[in-house]
């Protein structure tokens, strides 16, 4: 090879390094931007809320159902907000009901809190393996796929052929009734919908609101780059009703939700689905 040429290939070799190297700063900068704009409920909760958030957690992990005392005192509102908040964050905590008791001191602050289960302690290990099971087949076919797109509208689809809407529905507040029995409500199309995405490492928001006059519960997700509302619950009412898949309600925007969507005060936080 003569000088030239090596020359011109040294040049070129430069020339494609550093274009390499500018594109994966560009990548790594906006996928810094990127996960820095992601919220999260927590994210929103005061220290001393995030204490009893976690604390709540220690206790529902450890199935502890007597009236514990809370580290932090907080008003009736915050406390509302830290609990409601720990319920939408972690749909994996199947067996834990979503009613509780709890009680004031004379100042009127939350003091202490006792939770409440949906499965006994004597049957949490075969729902375990039965919860896990159903759940893995749905990320494994899932997984296969080749964009998250196409895997979030495996889920979407998965869970309207497997399950039905019924108000009567046992455990209907947890994911557990859409993942493991033919019928569920809103609560749990949305819980089964977001752990399964986040699952699948697609961010998945449990949302709520109201919807048709009634309250209602739905989901964002975050697929390629934007945000988009989902709710499963009246994809699967209309597809039910004309035999075949309806995505009258999959990956839409703010604008066209509000024609029959609201968020609660709860959800307002949440990120804009243009």
């Amino acid at each position: 090879m003569n000088t030239k040429k090596s020359k011109l290939l040294i040049i070129a070799m430069l020339y494609s390094i550093i274009t390499l190297y500018i594109l994966l700063s560009y990548n790594i900068v906006f996928a810094k931007e990127a996960v820095a704009t992601f919220v999260t409920y927590t994210g929103q909760l005061s220290p001393a809320q995030l204490a009893v958030y976690d604390q709540i957690y220690a206790h529902a992990n450890a199935y502890d159902d007597s009236m514990f005392t809370l580290e932090q005192h907080l008003t009736e509102d915050d406390f509302d907000l830290a609990i409601n908040y720990f319920f939408y964050e972690n749909p994996e905590l199947y067996w834990l009901d979503t009613s509780y008791k709890y009680a004031l001191n004379a100042s009127n602050a939350v003091v202490k809190l006792q939770l409440n289960y949906l499965i006994s302690p004597d049957d949490i290990k075969s729902c375990d393996a039965l919860f896990e099971s159903k759940l893995n087949a749905i990320i494994t076919q899932a997984a296969a796929l080749d964009t998250p797109i196409e895997q979030e509208r495996f889920i979407h689809d998965y869970i309207c052929s497997n399950t039905s809407y019924d108000e009567n529905a046992p455990m209907n507040q947890s994911a557990f009734s859409a993942l493991t029995s033919p019928t569920t409500v809103c609560a749990g199309y949305a819980r089964a919908f977001q752990i399964a995405c986040n699952r699948l490492s697609i961010p998945c928001y449990y949302v709520t609101g109201t919807s048709k006059g009634i309250n209602h519960a739905w989901n964002i997700v975050y697929i390629d780059g934007k945000y988009y509302n989902v709710d499963i619950t009246w994809d699967d009412v209309i597809s039910e009703s004309q035999n075949k898949p309806a995505y009258d309600y999959f990956n839409k925007s703010d604008a066209e939700f509000a024609l029959d969507h609201t968020r609660s005060s709860h959800s307002m936080f949440l990120p804009t689905c243009d």
